[in-house]
């Protein structure tokens, strides 16, 4: 005679989770998952549109990670760790006889998160080399300054809504035409 095994069905142990946007976005439900343990949440990232979170379609162009590092009761708390334009939107951006500027930097806010900056800044016409070089140094310049003056959640909120960079494009325009100047990629380092 053949012994069946019983099998424990899992889902039955399992509960649902609310998880919450980071306080830059007022900690609004952005969505529900299932866990056994609620350890198991920690370290789950969840990708969301910019433009799902703030009701806008203009921001539809950039996405959001989230990954969850906090569990109270039946709510998992989240923060930011990756923010960046999608592929497509860039390709579109880029044109001939205009130079496009990409520094990559480190910076560390008041409160001691460090973050890794990309910046795209596109200019109206072909910059010499000489130029590009400076420009360059004045984006790196100019975003340091300006997040080392401020706590992590001011930072994304100005990064995020392309604060600090439109103040940017206004002291670039010294240097001569810029179009446009936008955050591409932060990460949490």
């Amino acid at each position: 005679m053949v012994d069946k095994k019983s099998t424990v069905d899992t889902w039955k142990k399992k509960k649902w989770y609310d998880i919450n946007a980071d306080s830059t976005f007022d900690e609004r439900k952005i969505g529900e998952t299932v866990a056994v343990l609620p350890k198991s949440l920690m370290g789950r990232n969840l990708k969301k549109g910019l433009n799902e979170l703030t009701g806008n379609i203009r921001d539809s162009s950039f996405e959001i990670t989230f990954k969850v590092n906090k569990i109270t009761g039946s709510k998992a708390d989240t923060q930011i760790t990756l923010f960046e334009a999608k592929a497509g939107f860039l390709r579109r951006m880029i044109r001939r006889q205009k130079s496009k500027i990409e520094p990559v930097f480190y910076v560390t806010t008041k409160d001691g998160t460090k973050l890794k900056i990309k910046v795209m800044a596109i200019t109206g016409a072909k910059f010499t080399t000489p130029l590009r070089t400076q420009a360059r140094k004045a984006v790196v310049d100019f975003f340091t300054e300006e997040i080392i003056a401020k706590t992590t959640k001011e930072a994304w909120n100005d990064i995020i809504f392309q604060h600090v960079a439109e103040k940017c494009k206004i002291k670039l325009i010294k240097l001569g035409y810029i179009n446009k100047v936008m955050v591409i990629k932060v990460m949490l380092v």
